[in-house]
């Protein structure tokens, strides 16, 4: 087997890993959420095989050009036993003022491979009459 092939299967292999988890929520482009206000991400393993472990680790914030904004949440959770990360205050990073396009990413580990994941685009909103709330 060549370098090539070993590498072409690695990438088919992290594939498969990584389609054992989808985002359910949020879950239509272009919902408006705002600054400061709690949201939680939602996901599904309906497709994962059998004996298969999953982690979900962290939740980004990445802007509508794929680049990281911040770190919504972290820690560990096994989502065959809990579907949704706690729930975090949204923060649109350092100049929040205008606002605009932005999609979740969660780093899941599937039976040992990091697999990034992306929620659909939404429309993160600053409403400077919108403080921090405190989540549940």
């Amino acid at each position: 087997m060549t370098a090539i092939n070993i590498t072409v299967a690695n990438i088919l292999r992290r594939q498969n890993a990584c389609a054992a988890i989808r985002i359910t929520w949020p879950a239509s482009n272009g919902i408006q959420i705002t600054n400061g206000q709690c949201y939680q991400v939602s996901f599904d393993v309906a497709g994962a095989a059998p004996n298969t472990t999953i982690y979900v680790t962290n939740v980004d914030l990445i802007d509508g050009s794929g680049n990281f904004v911040q770190t919504q949440w972290f820690g560990k959770i096994d989502p065959t036993a809990q579907s949704s990360t706690p729930y975090f205050n949204l923060n649109l990073g350092m100049n929040p003022v205008n606002g605009g396009n932005y999609a979740f990413q969660i780093t899941a580990l599937v039976n040992g491979q990091s697999c990034l994941i992306n929620s659909v685009v939404f429309q993160g909103l600053y409403n400077t009459y919108s403080n921090a709330v405190r989540c549940p």
